[in-house]
């Protein structure tokens, strides 16, 4: 009877601590999607043409189903046509592709961090985006144009040599069946080097207006992103996001080591392998439209993990909400701070991602020493 009892009580606290977590993280991600709705609204608002808040809204609503039919196109000035074409056609567009690009960046590190069970893990750091980056500018140059089955060839190449690039440069790391940290490192950053090389030597192989696409791409930027760059890359993102949650238990089990995870019932060697597929995928779709904008996908997921905690249900969509903030925020900071010329976002990054790339290796080695 006692144990009955005693039982319950377990019971009914398990249940109870679940349902406390399940309320922190409605709450959390909420609380990320509304910051993340202000951000654009406010990323909006910044351009060299001042455009108030309530024609803002007043022109999304004209393309907003139901919201619409209030709203009557005809009545609008010149000067208003013109805003609106601003916002929805220059503004609107770009500020979604940071949207998407921080989201993807976020989302691969997240699983990259999972997979390798390494803080430092980044598809920046790894190499994966400079073999994006490589298989783009190859169909830039030489298929520019092509589809395969309707898909867009630049997607399809970069997504083939991204993931081509984070399996060798894990089976060169591997050491028996573990994956050291700096074998990890070093390896991804002589892979990045070498793959900036064949990079750079594309760019000596063109002389025309090619040139200009390939050296904005090695920089980061997503300035004459348009719609159709935009939906072009979407549902790779989307597929690689919503799969990836899928696998948030998987990675948990992961993280308390690949034979407790085997033992759950885990199949580990299978679940890395459609994780680092999915990581490249949403790597690739960003590169093929961004070029490399670094260090987001080792940032966000860390920051995000002291700030929520490890559990990959959680840390999984407050990556993507955070990073597509991160990304738009740094945008913002690209165009305001550049002036007449605009600050490419690949340097802003690299900026704030350097340093804390520096102190992530200060606190590893602060760590072994211990």
């Amino acid at each position: 009877m006692s144990n009955t009892i005693t039982q319950n009580n377990t019971n009914c606290s398990i249940e109870n601590s679940y349902s406390q977590r399940a309320k922190r993280w409605k709450l959390i991600i909420a609380g990320l999607i509304i910051t993340l709705i202000i951000t654009i609204i406010v990323s909006l608002n910044i351009g060299y043409t001042f455009i108030s808040y309530s024609d803002i809204l007043t022109y999304l609503g004209t393309r907003i189903p139901g919201i619409n039919s209030f709203i009557d196109v005809t009545t609008f000035s010149r000067e208003q046509l013109a805003n609106q074409a601003i916002i929805l056609n220059i503004r609107l567009p770009r500020i979604l592709s940071a949207l998407i690009i921080g989201a993807a960046l976020s989302a691969s590190g997240t699983l990259f961090q999972g997979v390798f069970k390494n803080p430092m893990a980044d598809p920046y750091v790894l190499g994966v985006s400079a073999g994006a980056s490589v298989g783009a500018g190859v169909a830039i140059l030489w298929g520019a144009g092509l589809t395969f089955f309707g898909f867009p060839i630049v997607p399809l190449a970069a997504f083939l040599s991204a993931l081509v690039t984070i399996f060798f440069v894990y089976k060169i790391s591997q050491v028996g069946v573990r994956v050291p940290e700096m074998s990890l490192l070093l390896t991804g950053i002589a892979v990045s080097i070498f793959l900036a090389a064949i990079f750079q030597a594309m760019q000596f192989m063109t002389t025309d207006h090619k040139l200009n696409l390939l050296v904005n791409w090695q920089i980061g930027s997503i300035t004459n992103i348009g719609w159709l760059n935009w939906w072009s890359v979407l549902p790779f993102i989307l597929v690689g996001i919503v799969l990836s949650y899928f696998y948030a238990r998987d990675l948990n089990m992961i993280a308390l080591g690949e034979d407790t995870a085997q033992h759950l019932g885990v199949n580990t060697a299978r679940t890395k392998k459609i994780l680092l597929i999915l990581g490249s995928l949403m790597t690739a779709a960003a590169v093929s439209i961004s070029g490399l904008i670094g260090f987001v996908g080792l940032m966000i997921p860390h920051i995000t993990r002291l700030l929520v905690g490890p559990d990959h249900r959680l840390l999984i969509p407050a990556s993507i909400l955070l990073g597509s903030i991160y990304l738009i925020v740094c945008d913002n900071l690209a165009r305001a701070a550049g002036g007449a010329t605009e600050i490419p976002v690949g340097i802003i990054t690299a900026l704030a991602g350097g340093p804390f790339l520096v102190f992530l290796l200060r606190r590893s080695r602060q760590k072994y020493r211990m």
